[in-house]
Formats: C-alpha cells, sequence, structure tokens
C-alpha cells in the first residue's frame, strides 16, 4: 500500500469523527428553532427542510462507516501478519465499537504495519 493511500484511509477513518461532531452541532443549533415551534406547530415542509441536513450528514456517516468497515475488514483478512485471535478481536472491535476501531486500526495496522505488538 502506497504512503497517499495509506494517508487517504486514515483522513477516512477519522471522518465519521467529525461527521458526528457536525450533526451534534446541528441539533444544538435547533433548539432555538424548537422552542419556537413550541408556541405553534410548524408545516411538514419546514420540519423536513430542517431536520433533511442532519438526516442526510446522518446518512453520509453511516455509509463512510460502513464503507470503511468493509474496507478494514479485507485488509485484516488480507494481512498475513496476524494471528488468527488478532484478527478476531479486531473484527469484533470493528463490529461493537465502530468508528473508534477504525482509526486505531488505521494507525496500529495500516500506518505503521511493521510495528510488532
Amino acid at each position: 500500500m502506497t504512503k497517499s493511500s495509506k494517508l487517504l484511509l486514515g483522513v477516512l477513518s477519522f471522518l465519521p469523527f467529525i461527521m458526528v461532531c457536525i450533526i451534534i452541532a446541528m441539533v444544538f443549533n435547533l433548539f432555538p428553532q424548537i422552542v419556537e415551534w413550541s408556541n405553534d406547530e410548524p408545516d411538514p415542509h419546514t420540519v423536513f427542510s430542517t431536520f433533511g441536513p442532519i438526516f442526510f450528514t446522518g446518512l453520509v456517516t453511516a455509509l463512510i462507516s460502513l464503507g470503511l468497515l468493509v474496507i478494514f475488514i479485507i485488509h485484516l483478512v488480507n494481512n498475513q501478519k496476524l494471528e488468527t485471535g488478532e484478527r478476531l478481536v479486531w473484527i469484533l472491535i470493528f463490529l461493537f465499537v465502530g468508528m473508534i476501531g477504525y482509526p486505531l486500526y488505521w494507525y496500529l495496522r495500516v500506518w505503521n504495519e511493521d510495528l510488532k505488538l
């Protein structure tokens, strides 16, 4: 794997964290709008146009996370330097912790692939 592809994969592995922070900021920015809605009920178009960007950002985040899961599992299976037990542990980390496991695996097993743990 070339250094530029490792860097691209590293940026992508941190991208879900950034996207989740953006989603949290978008939700907090909605609080004044929701307080305003408590006085009178908004029409459906207003509600969908307000929550639409949050749902779209969440969908993009989910697709990036799913893509990273596939890429890292393929890399994990093809990595002959890892023992079977460690592969199983990494797969469980990916499945249960998701976004936290991607940057860890990228740093330990892609960026520093010669590192012996």
